[in-house]
């Protein structure tokens, strides 16, 4: 890491240190100066505005953050809370957006902010070619990284990348039977990632997902869900019920992904939904709609054009762009 950037690292890593500690005490005055502490570091105006909006929100007496957060704090290990709010909330967010931008204004290339690799294919290079990649992707400020994995073999083998790249943010996306007491161990142990389970839209009282999130949950894990919905399913997956088991169930985030096809009128429906969800009279649940909110975050941090896809399968250095299209 550069020098500076260390440095910030450290203090920010120090500063919420002594907030995490004092949230068991008083949640909503460490809350407060956590967010303070972003509108400190905040560069541009879309930061500060963002961090200003954070502020009116937590002020609010009908606010779920404040469960929300007192449930991460006595729930999931606080050096995951800690170490995947600064590697997201810092490294990718502020700094790398900040390296992307600079690189955009100075070659006019397009770089997200956000990488996705999915082994839906036995390969044999596959982790070799995902740490090759994030190499030379951290050079360029790319610290956040989502692995959708299909087989419990695999997962063990992602967290040993993660643990050579302590600065990023993995998100490990997975269906709920590759969960086991082994798997979830093992992804206790490295503080810079977080689950999000795979879920079903019409499944309102989330049977056969409960095995990986309490597994998740005795582990002290970050986790989430995220779930496709399409017209007909909108409904049931945004049913009070849907969302009252998503909290019972531990989860702390919850990802609406459009199939193909949906109407426009139906995405709007589900991004109106996540974003009452996650407001200031919402629920203690960060809800978003994957593509609206996407785009929301790469507009507000201006760094170029939001996520991309990876095909491992035909990525070398030489023609890293071409395989990131």
């Amino acid at each position: 890491m550069e020098l500076q950037h260390r440095l910030v690292r450290q203090a920010i890593n120090i500063a919420v240190s002594k907030a995490m500690e004092d949230m068991k005490s008083s949640t909503k005055r460490s809350t407060r100066n956590l967010v303070d502490l972003g509108l400190l570091y905040a560069k541009t105006e879309a930061q500060k505005n963002f961090f200003g909006i954070a502020k009116k929100i937590i002020s609010s007496p009908q606010t779920p953050y404040h469960v929300l957060i007192s449930s991460m704090i006595t729930n999931v290990n606080n050096d995951t809370i800690r170490k995947v709010g600064l590697n997201l909330g810092y490294s990718s967010l502020i700094h790398g957006a900040r390296k992307l931008k600079k690189r955009w204004k100075s070659t006019g290339d397009l770089a997200p902010w956000l990488i996705i690799f999915d082994r839906s294919e036995p390969d044999p290079d596959f982790f070799p070619n995902m740490d090759r990649c994030i190499q030379e992707f951290r050079e360029l400020g790319i610290y956040s990284y989502i692995v959708c994995l299909h087989d419990a073999g695999d997962i063990s083998r992602l967290c040993d990348i993660a643990e050579r790249y302590d600065e990023c943010m993995f998100a490990m996306k997975v269906p709920p039977d590759i969960i086991t007491e082994e798997t979830a161990d093992i992804v206790s142990r490295r503080n810079n990632m977080i689950v999000s389970v795979q879920a079903e839209s019409g499944d309102l009282q989330w049977k056969g997902k409960g095995t990986a999130f309490r597994l998740l949950h005795q582990k002290r894990c970050l986790y989430g869900f995220h779930v496709n919905y399409n017209d007909k399913t909108m409904i049931s997956a945004t049913a009070p019920e849907y969302v009252q088991s998503a909290i019972d169930s531990g989860c702390f985030f919850g990802i609406y992904i459009a199939e193909e096809g949906v109407s426009d009128e139906c995405r709007k429906s589900i991004y109106h939904f996540a974003s009452s969800t996650r407001g200031e009279n919402g629920r203690p649940l960060l809800t978003m709609e994957w593509h609206h909110d996407i785009h929301d975050i790469t507009k507000t941090i201006l760094s170029g054009e939001g996520y991309r896809k990876v095909d491992l399968s035909v990525w070398n250095a030489s023609q890293m762009y071409l395989s990131m299209t």
